[in-house]
């Protein structure tokens, strides 16, 4: 383990790149930016029972310092609907609402600063928990978190997220459900007090989605064919604001507004430590989620672009970005989907990106705070609801999932390379199979001397033309590492057409073919590349390269790599 420095900030060298290639990774613009997070930072705000100013600070520090930490080129941190939600219960068991309804100005007041000490010392504490796990080397955990896992998890938030915020959609004050089953007592609470609606508030929650949720779809579905995604929140944050100051919303029907933000930051301070003890239960889990989803999210984007993450460097990214902001009263943060997936549509490619975010954020709370002032927070809920969007969809995989379900050796002659993986295929491995079959291809980023993943330096001797994968050692393959190996066929066919490599794969028993059928690999596969046995795949390939030696033109046809 190295101990200097610069092994603790890789991503000044990534900064310094973009920097020198400024064309390659250009500036996300405002309407890009502002929309995804300063808004839901607002947004996310009330999801942890915390003011949402607040959601403005954690859309500027953790970002920050993660652009300073990260591994992840093209994530970006800040508030996350999972995180915040798991820190409101927290907040609201540890500082529950009063039973008398109307506070006065100071009882508000004091209330929203027990809270914010609340969610900061969650933070501190599931920041504190990170870093512990980076000096115990806990990042190899990311190998065993698996895609359905994750999504099942993010999808059950996503319900959960709905239905929380359905009494701020019905203009319902309604106290949040904690503990057991907190879902269905929300919904019988709701149901109950379904009278009592505002017809205001609900009137702007139906019209606010009435326009996002289209607009979201359109930018989804037009993506490859808009300039930029229409800012959607920007349009609804602005007609709501303007409607609610013009006709006194707020005073003559009640409709709850976003009120003052102050400008500016706010000042250094140490969350109550006395609190440790009772957020411990609240913070491992928080710490854990944030490890899992970040992680997650990071080698998706890390497979996609061809490089490689530290999954303990990416938990001391987190765990300081936490503990630190925790001081400037931020709630727990951590990579952000719906973020992430904007900036990245926009253009970015390194942690550049995350800064320019940053600056928007900065321009929000020094001059741009007062225009908030009479946002409805009906608005809010339904932006918070609109960015589940995406997991809402990812439910519509499950049936799907349902369907679906180390290179030891190497035998290389002339040309030919017979690759045996002896492994089951799934979640924790799939990782180092694309990693090795990459390396043995010659298809790294090093060039005819490169290092074995788990080896020596190894010189590259004949270039390979036909590759074997020997999958009679894999006992058993699930969704993700079948995807991989359909991914992985995606990912190389052009490369392997440039260096002219066919591959082929070999006794895959009958339960393992099945899922990979599924998954989709027979789309990309012709039916001469899949062999009952590897004896059979060998003398074919040895075939091929017989006839493939005779001119140079067979071989350039025999040799390309078929889709």
């Amino acid at each position: 383990m190295r101990h200097d420095l610069a092994s603790f900030m890789p991503a000044p060298k990534s900064l310094g790149r973009a920097f020198k290639s400024w064309s390659l990774d250009k500036a996300p613009s405002p309407q890009h930016t502002f929309p995804s997070t300063s808004i839901p930072g607002m947004a996310f705000a009330l999801l942890a029972s915390v003011p949402p100013v607040f959601g403005l600070y954690t859309s500027f520090f953790p970002v920050l310092i993660y652009s300073l930490l990260g591994t992840g080129r093209h994530l970006s941190t800040g508030t996350f609907a999972i995180l915040s939600l798991m820190t409101g219960s927290a907040v609201e068991r540890l500082v529950p609402e009063p039973l008398v309804g109307n506070l006065s100005g100071t009882e508000k007041e004091q209330l929203d600063a027990q809270r914010v000490g609340v969610a900061a010392a969650v933070a501190f504490g599931s920041g504190a928990l990170m870093l512990g796990m980076f000096v115990l080397q806990l990042g190899v955990l990311s190998t065993f978190l698996s895609e359905p896992v994750v999504k099942a998890l993010t999808s059950g938030v996503a319900l959960h997220v709905l239905v929380s915020q359905l009494p701020s959609l019905l203009g319902l004050s309604l106290p949040r459900q904690i503990g057991c089953f907190s879902l269905f007592k929300t919904l019988a609470a709701v149901l109950t007090a379904l009278p009592q609606s505002s017809p205001a508030e609900l009137t702007i929650s139906a019209l606010s989605l009435a326009l996002l949720v289209p607009v979201k779809e359109l930018n989804v579905r037009f993506r490859d064919r808009l300039p930029t995604p229409i800012p959607g929140e920007v349009v609804m944050v602005l007609l709501a604001s303007v409607l609610c100051f013009t006709s006194s919303l707020d005073t003559r029907y009640h409709v709850q507004i976003v009120g003052l933000l102050p400008g500016g930051f706010p000042q250094p301070l140490l969350p109550n430590l006395a609190e440790l003890p009772r957020i411990l239960a609240d913070s491992l889990p928080i710490a854990l989620v944030t490890f899992a989803v970040s992680a997650s999210l990071a080698s998706i984007y890390a497979d996609k672009y061809s490089y490689t993450i530290d999954s303990n460097q990416e938990l001391l990214a987190h765990g300081a970005s936490n503990l630190i902001s925790s001081l400037f009263s931020c709630f727990p943060n951590s990579a952000t989907l719906a973020t992430t997936s904007l900036l990245v549509d926009a253009g970015g490619k390194t942690q550049l990106a995350g800064l320019f975010s940053c600056i928007v954020v900065l321009s929000v709370l020094l001059w741009l705070g007062p225009f908030f002032y009479y946002l409805p927070k009906a608005v809010l809920a339904c932006i918070n609801i609109s960015s589940m969007r995406q997991m809402f969809f990812q439910m519509q995989e499950l049936p799907q999932l349902w369907h679906i379900s180390r290179v030891d050796f190497l035998l290389q002659v002339p040309g030919l390379c017979i690759l045996s993986y002896p492994t089951p295929l799934y979640f924790g491995t799939r990782g180092q199979f694309r990693r090795n079959l990459e390396w043995h291809l010659g298809l790294g980023e090093g060039e005819k001397e490169t290092s074995k993943p788990d080896g020596p330096t190894v010189a590259v001797a004949e270039p390979v033309r036909v590759v074997v994968l020997d999958f009679s050692g894999v006992t058993f393959a699930d969704a993700a590492g079948a995807r991989e190996v359909v991914q992985v066929r995606e990912r190389l066919a052009s490369r392997c057409r440039d260096a002219r490599i066919r591959l082929l794969l070999a006794q895959c028993n009958a339960s393992v073919l099945g899922t990979l059928t599924r998954a989709g690999l027979l789309d990309r596969v012709t039916p001469d590349q899949l062999f009952v046995s590897v004896q059979d795949a060998a003398a074919y390939a040895l075939g091929s390269l017989v006839r493939g030696s005779s001119t140079r033109s067979e071989s350039r046809e025999a040799l390309g790599c078929g889709k």
